[in-house]
C-alpha cells in the first residue's frame, strides 16, 4: 500500500470464527481495484475469532484488527472501528455474510454522486417475519418519523459514509449509540440503495427479541439497560393484552347479547393501566441509568490489542 486509503471496511466480530476467512476472501475480491483496509473489531469473542484475524493480518497488511477488552456490544465495536479507520470513505457491515461484499461497489458508486451517507436497503430479507422483519419495520417507521428521513432500512448493517461524518460521530459521548440513525442524521445528503440479503452462512445470530428491543431503546434513550428493557417489554405486553381483550370482549358481548361482566372489564382496565405504568417506568429507568453511567465517565470501549 502507498499509504493512501480510499475505503475502510469496518466489521464488528463476536464469535464468528466460521465466517471470517470466507468474508475476507469475498471482501478482497470485491475491493481489488481500490486502495482499502479491512478493519475487524473483535468484540470480546470467546472462540478462536481473534486467532483467525491475527492470521489474516500476518498474511495481508491491509487487514487491521482491534481487539476490545471485553464484549461492549455491536455499536461500541463499530465506534471503535470507525475511530481507527483511515479511509476517505468508511463502510460498515456485519461478519455473518448475510450482507454481500459485492454490494459495497453499489454504495461507493452512489457516494461518487456526491452523497455523504449511503445506506443499504435489504430487499427480500431472509430473516424470520415475527422475530426480525416486523420489529425492524416498526423501528424504521419510528426512526424515520422522528429524524425526518424516511429510509426503508435503518437497521441495515451495510452503510457507507465519508470520513467527515465519521469524525463528527466521535464527538458524541453517549455510552451506546443507535448508529444507523445517528450516521443518517449527521449526513447532509443521504441516499439509499437496494442490496442483497442472504441467509446466515454459518454460526448463529447474536440478536434475540430482547436485543432488538434494546436497539429500539438505544434510539429512544441512547443507553439501554437489560432490567428496564424487561420492564418495558412487560408493560407493552400488558397493554397489548388489554387492547386485545377489549377488542374481543365488547364486540362479542354485543353480537351474542352477553350480560355485562364487570370482572372482565375490570381485568381489561387493569391490563391497560399496569401496562402503561410499566412502560413509563421502564423508559424512566432507561434515562436514569443513562445519567448514572455517564456520570461515571466510563469509556464506550477499551482496546486490549491493535494489529496494524
Amino acid at each position: 500500500m502507498n499509504g493512501r486509503v480510499d475505503v475502510s471496511v469496518v466489521v464488528p466480530v463476536f464469535n464468528e470464527v466460521e465466517n471470517l476467512e470466507e468474508l475476507y476472501s469475498q471482501l478482497t475480491k470485491a475491493l481489488h481495484r481500490r486502495e482499502y483496509e479491512l478493519l475487524f473489531v473483535d468484540d470480546g469473542s470467546t472462540d478462536a475469532s481473534y486467532e483467525i484475524l491475527a492470521h489474516l493480518h500476518a498474511k495481508d497488511r491491509r487487514v487491521k484488527v482491534v481487539q476490545l477488552a471485553e464484549n461492549f456490544g455491536q455499536h461500541a465495536a463499530l465506534a471503535a472501528g470507525i475511530e481507527h479507520a483511515h479511509g476517505e470513505v468508511i463502510v460498515t457491515m456485519d461478519a455473518d455474510l448475510q450482507s454481500d461484499p459485492t454490494d459495497i461497489t453499489l454504495l461507493l458508486a452512489k457516494m461518487a454522486e456526491g452523497y455523504e451517507v449511503v445506506s443499504g436497503w435489504r430487499v427480500g430479507r431472509k430473516d424470520g417475519f415475527f422475530t426480525r422483519r416486523f420489529p425492524s419495520y416498526f423501528v424504521n417507521k419510528t426512526v424515520g418519523t422522528v429524524i425526518g428521513i424516511p429510509l426503508h432500512d435503518y437497521n441495515c448493517p451495510l452503510k457507507a459514509f465519508n470520513a467527515e461524518v465519521g469524525r463528527k460521530l466521535m464527538h458524541y459521548g453517549e455510552m451506546h449509540r443507535f448508529l444507523g440513525a445517528l450516521i443518517v442524521r449527521l449526513g447532509k445528503s443521504v441516499a439509499e440503495v437496494q442490496v442483497h440479503h442472504h441467509p446466515r452462512w454459518r454460526g448463529r445470530s447474536k440478536y434475540s427479541f430482547l436485543s432488538l428491543l434494546g436497539l429500539y431503546l438505544d434510539f429512544v434513550t441512547t443507553f439501554p439497560s437489560r432490567i428496564f428493557q424487561i420492564v418495558t417489554l412487560a408493560g407493552l405486553l400488558c397493554t397489548m393484552v388489554g387492547l386485545g381483550g377489549g377488542f374481543l370482549y365488547f364486540p362479542l358481548r354485543s353480537l351474542l347479547d352477553m350480560p355485562l361482566g364487570t370482572r372482565i372489564q375490570f381485568l381489561i382496565f387493569l391490563a391497560l393501566f399496569f401496562g402503561a405504568q410499566l412502560t413509563v417506568l421502564g423508559l424512566l429507568g432507561e434515562f436514569i441509568t443513562r445519567i448514572f453511567r455517564l456520570l461515571q465517565n466510563r469509556p464506550l470501549f477499551v482496546v486490549k490489542d491493535y494489529l496494524v
